[in-house]
């Protein structure tokens, strides 16, 4: 069994991102092994990181963090979870505030007493919206996959990017909610992440469990 946590973290609910996030996992919906779970965080409260490094000395298997907000529901998911997908709206050349917040937030599977490292081995995939060709769909993307490196976290290297202009020329077509759902392309290769990542994520269980038994 794969079990799939997707988060999607743009401040606008039922906007673009989630509606990509939806689309890209709707790949994996006639599949009876793999598990979805998913985060949309518009709305949630999500503080940054105070780097107190009460994650360093207090950590206890059920508490992982000193702040109590809506990480407390986001870090089981991700110690339980098999592949993470993140998807983000590019803001001013960078993935959201919202975003950055959460992944601050997870320094706890880096520096934490008890939850060090427990996020190693996972699959990561990224998806990203932005209105703009050239307007930091590429930089987000390597952001995040290097993030995924930096908690021992395997990325899938191609990422899902997706334009919410036509021909990510900026315009606004009036009246068309989600206009993502009108790149093609960008779907497709939403839609290839997820897979990719089930793939990997498969290779490493049955990797794992050859190990067991060698």
């Amino acid at each position: 069994m794969i079990q799939i946590l997707a988060i999607a973290g743009s401040p606008v609910k039922e906007g673009n991102t989630e509606a990509l996030l939806q689309e890209a996992l709707s790949v994996t919906s006639s599949d009876p092994e793999v598990r979805t779970e998913v985060f949309n965080l518009s709305g949630w409260q999500i503080e940054g990181c105070r780097h107190c490094n009460w994650c360093l000395k207090n950590q206890s298997p059920g508490k992982f963090c000193k702040i109590s907000d809506g990480m407390d529901e986001i870090y089981p998911a991700l110690e339980q979870a098999d592949v993470i997908i993140l998807a983000t709206p590019v803001h001013i050349g960078r993935m959201s505030g919202l975003m950055a917040n959460m992944i601050d937030r997870m320094r706890v599977f880096v520096y934490g007493k008890w939850h060090r490292g427990k996020l190693k081995d996972k699959v990561g995939g990224v998806l990203v919206v932005g209105f703009l060709r050239h307007g930091g769909l590429e930089m987000t993307l390597n952001i995040l996959n290097s993030t995924f490196a930096l908690f021992n976290m395997i990325p899938v290297g191609r990422g899902g990017l997706a334009l919410t202009s036509l021909d990510g020329k900026g315009k606004v077509t009036k009246g068309v909610r989600h206009m993502v759902m009108e790149d093609a392309f960008g779907l497709s290769s939403a839609k290839e992440v997820i897979q990719r990542a089930v793939e990997i994520a498969r290779i490493i269980q049955a990797g794992k469990k050859a190990l067991k038994s060698a």
